[in-house]
């Protein structure tokens, strides 16, 4: 039996080798163009500026610029934007979501191709229409003029309202998708047994449907309010010089002023938010194994 084992052994290795050689691809690719660029714009947060040149060193001048003033203002209204847009991505994402896993039945298809399509449309194009919507004398002043919801011209572009608008229609349909699937997975026998036992739907939807939603709710949060945290295409064409956010500013700083120090200490600033979100994401979702499935 001990040659037998041994010869498997022999003709495993080379298996095992071949799967490092395969996975040690994808890690020198991000090692390369992930890990590189985010040690360099950490080390350069920390030195001196010099005009289109960082001097390395040891500062934290460039963290207190970035902490105050203007730049301070901006990185908090940045995250009110991706906290508060993705909450309420995630509250109109929730019932769509449900209603196509529960009752859209052989329409629940044709309802994730009308809600997809138009996201895999040009991003700019799609952005660039609302300003024609918000515009003055733009269609949606007309419809709301007709209905009586509004009197006179309608002064929603170049407004932080609109960059609001803009960020929840731009990131909408991919909360819906990860809550769908997290949905249409939950058995419905569970449903049916919590009926059974004298609990009433709103019940039922906050001890069953609820918990077993949370990977979906914090693959949603997660979809939207990390890439909002860095959104620059959608307060530039929509918010104008009153709708700076984070990403506006540190593109700022390396095009326009080429502080590269600046721009970098702000880039690490919306990492570390990144990173305080995906730490909350992981708590709630901590312990899902243990859910009944």
């Amino acid at each position: 039996m001990k040659q037998p084992d041994r010869a498997n052994a022999r003709l495993a290795a080379p298996v095992r080798w071949a799967d490092h050689g395969f996975a040690a691809i994808p890690t020198l690719w991000l090692a390369v163009f992930f890990l590189a660029p985010l040690c360099f714009t950490v080390v350069y947060s920390f030195g001196n500026s010099l005009f289109g040149a960082v001097e390395l060193g040891f500062t934290l001048k460039n963290y207190q610029t970035a902490l105050s003033g203007f730049y301070l203002t901006t990185f908090l209204r940045t995250v009110q934007f991706a906290v508060t847009a993705s909450a309420l991505c995630l509250a109109v994402a929730f019932p769509v979501a449900y209603f196509i896993a529960r009752k859209a039945g052989r329409f629940r298809t044709l309802a994730l191709v009308l809600i997809l399509v138009p996201y895999f449309s040009s991003f700019l194009v799609r952005v660039m229409s609302w300003q024609i919507l918000l515009a003055r004398g733009g269609v949606l002043e007309t419809v709301l003029n007709a209905l009586h919801l509004h009197s006179g011209p309608l002064d929603l572009l170049d407004t932080k309202t609109a960059v609001f608008i803009g960020m929840v229609y731009a990131y909408l349909p991919i909360a819906i998708v990860p809550l769908f699937v997290v949905l249409d997975r939950i058995p419905p026998a569970l449903l049916e047994a919590s009926r059974d036992l004298g609990a009433s739907r709103w019940q039922t939807f906050y001890a069953v449907t609820l918990p077993l939603a949370r990977p979906g709710i914090a693959t949603a949060v997660l979809l939207t309010a990390v890439p909002m945290l860095g959104e620059m295409v959608i307060p530039r064409l929509l918010g104008g010089s009153r709708g700076v956010l984070m990403g506006q500013a540190i593109q700022s700083q390396y095009m326009q002023s080429q502080n590269y120090a600046l721009g970098s200490a702000m880039a690490v600033l919306v990492l570390i938010a990144v990173a305080i979100l995906v730490a909350a994401l992981a708590r709630l979702t901590k312990g899902f194994a243990t859910v009944p499935a």
